[in-house]
């Protein structure tokens, strides 16, 4: 073969080949078993971890097989194959593992194959009710006329490759996805560990020369009491701080806030709605965010104990 064939028909008739160059593999029905369902399923992956119970009635049981799965339309499009078998015949015609960049299946050309292409001097190629089909040539007419396929202008996008050809429950697309997406978080995760370290390693250092200059603070027993001294006002400060948030949300273009005071213990708000309805509607939310709440009128008083 040379360069500008990129991709070759692998079936049982086909002669040993002398490659020098990848190649993409498109395998005939002798090497697959094709199912097509109409499943109530999102992804492929969920797809591939029902596969082998999809093919139970049609494999055997005592060789291993591996499954692709494929979006057909609205229908799930299910592959069973065998690589060692894939494998020992490509060596038997002369193509190299390595030589096989992708692997894809004659399904894919269900389109392109709605007239017969001539396979081998036993066997055709066509699409019967959807399914690419392999028949036996002395089965058709004997003036039957075959359709050219360029196959290399054929666009080929549900591939996999040898090495992912295992039971895997994901495809190669989302796994160089995610691998992609792992490879960027990856990236992030070191690019911030180094500022999160420059900024410890600063904070460290701000730290070291508070301690020389103030040496009071290098003592544990110091800052343990510094805290258990000012972790009460801290708790405090934020108590008072969320009660003015919570209060803050009562208000609206029709409830307007009159006054406020906040003292040592309390905050307190006096609130005026523009009717009845939206008075009752300050009311229970007040009480809902567990502030103590009472309605005259159109004026509601909330108060939270801090």
């Amino acid at each position: 073969m040379d360069k500008s064939n990129n991709k070759l028909f692998i079936h049982r008739d086909m002669k040993p080949v002398t490659l020098e160059h990848s190649v993409e593999i498109i395998l005939t029905p002798q090497f697959y078993t094709f199912i097509r369902e109409d499943l109530d399923i999102r992804f492929a992956y969920q797809a591939k971890q029902i596969a082998a119970s999809l093919f139970d009635d049609y494999l055997n049981a005592s060789s291993e097989h591996q499954y692709h799965v494929n979006k057909c339309q609205n229908q799930w499009c299910f592959f069973a194959y065998n690589i060692e078998e894939i494998d020992k015949f490509l060596e038997s015609v002369g193509i190299e593992k390595h030589r096989v960049s992708k692997i894809y299946f004659a399904q894919e050309l269900e389109n392109s194959l709605t007239h017969p292409i001539q396979l081998s001097e036993k066997n055709i190629l066509q699409t019967i009710d959807g399914t690419v089909t392999l028949i036996p040539r002395q089965l058709m007419d004997s003036n039957l006329e075959f359709m050219p396929l360029d196959i290399e202008a054929v666009k080929l996008n549900s591939g996999i490759t040898m090495g992912a050809s295992l039971n895997s429950f994901i495809s190669l697309k989302e796994t160089i996805l995610l691998s992609s997406l792992f490879l960027i978080l990856g990236t992030i995760f070191i690019i911030e560990g180094s500022r999160i370290k420059s900024s410890v390693s600063n904070d460290e250092a701000i730290a070291l020369q508070l301690t020389q200059k103030h040496s009071k603070y290098s003592d544990s027993g110091f800052r343990t009491n510094l805290l258990k001294k000012y972790q009460p006002i801290k708790k405090h400060e934020l108590s008072k701080r969320q009660s003015i948030k919570d209060i803050a949300k009562l208000l609206s273009a029709n409830s307007q806030l009159i006054n406020l005071t906040i003292d040592k213990n309390a905050i307190k708000a006096a609130i005026k709605a523009s009717n009845n309805n939206v008075a009752q509607q300050v009311n229970r939310n007040a009480k809902a965010k567990k502030l103590k709440s009472s309605m005259t009128g159109l004026n509601v008083k909330v108060e939270k104990k801090i």
